[in-house]
């Protein structure tokens, strides 16, 4: 089993020797998706196969145990994220809410928790940041679609998308875009926490932070490179780890290479 640290949870890949689980339970909430085979699971009491176009989500001391089957006799692998329950309470402002739906059918969430794990593959230029933020807003999603009867956050929990402290942070942004930022350093000088920070900044902006400051430093570099600046001293002036990784999120973001948007712009 492959895991890692973020954010105080644990992302695992996970591939079991007996093609299956035998009964556990586990102190944290447990959200998984399949990545080869797939599971006839029993839950508590309850019975279920999951597919894999389909995300589940256990609820703190919840029994579980499954069956696999996968095809051609390969392997069954899964990705499993373990979030303490702390971790979902400071999310959503009050006491942890249970998972009313066990299993939901979200595409889009299970594509998201395994572009996670890839990514947790690149520890530089702010990668873990980047998937921290995007675990935080699976988790806000998932939340919506498997426990909608949860409690809305408390007073002064989350503030408003107007809020003085996201204005603040965006001028935080904007004034240095030569180094990718701590999203814990960002939660500190705003006052909230991490989660709450991701939350409202999203609300505020349309996306997390990290994200906003990653497409503001390639709009800069893209004004750098019409002005004739070599690629590699882009790269560096915007806090890239290296000319590779500031070629492949501008080639991502603009569908051109930075070399080639540079010769048909000067």
């Amino acid at each position: 089993m492959q895991v890692r640290e973020v954010n105080g949870t644990q992302l695992a890949v996970v591939t079991p020797a007996s093609g299956g689980f035998a009964r556990h339970s586990h102190d944290e909430y447990v959200i998984s998706v399949n990545v080869r085979g797939r599971e006839r699971v029993r839950l508590d009491r309850a019975s279920f196969e999951v597919d894999l176009d389909e995300v589940t989500a256990y609820n703190p001391g919840q029994v579980q145990s499954c069956t696999t089957r996968t095809p051609g006799g390969t392997a069954f692998t899964c990705v499993s994220w373990y979030v303490r329950p702390e971790v979902l309470g400071g999310l959503v402002g009050g006491p942890p809410p249970d998972f009313s739906r066990p299993v939901v059918r979200a595409p889009e969430l299970r594509r998201e928790l395994l572009r996670a794990a890839r990514h947790l593959g690149e520890a530089r230029d702010g990668a873990l940041m980047l998937v921290e933020e995007r675990l935080t807003l699976l988790l806000l999603r998932l939340l919506d679609l498997a426990a909608p009867a949860r409690r809305p956050p408390g007073p002064g929990s989350a503030p408003a998308p107007g809020d003085v402290r996201i204005a603040a942070v965006l001028d935080r942004l904007r004034a240095d875009l030569s180094r990718a930022p701590s999203l814990a350093d960002l939660a500190d000088e705003a006052g909230m926490s991490r989660e709450h920070l991701v939350r409202s900044f999203t609300r505020a902006t349309g996306c997390p932070p990290y994200a906003w400051h990653l497409q503001a430093r390639l709009a800069e570099g893209r004004r750098r490179l019409r002005g004739g600046q070599a690629v590699a001293e882009v790269a560096h002036g915007l806090g890239f780890a290296d000319q590779a990784h500031f070629h492949r999120h501008f080639t991502a973001a603009y569908a051109i290479t930075p070399g080639r948007y540079r010769a048909v712009n000067i």
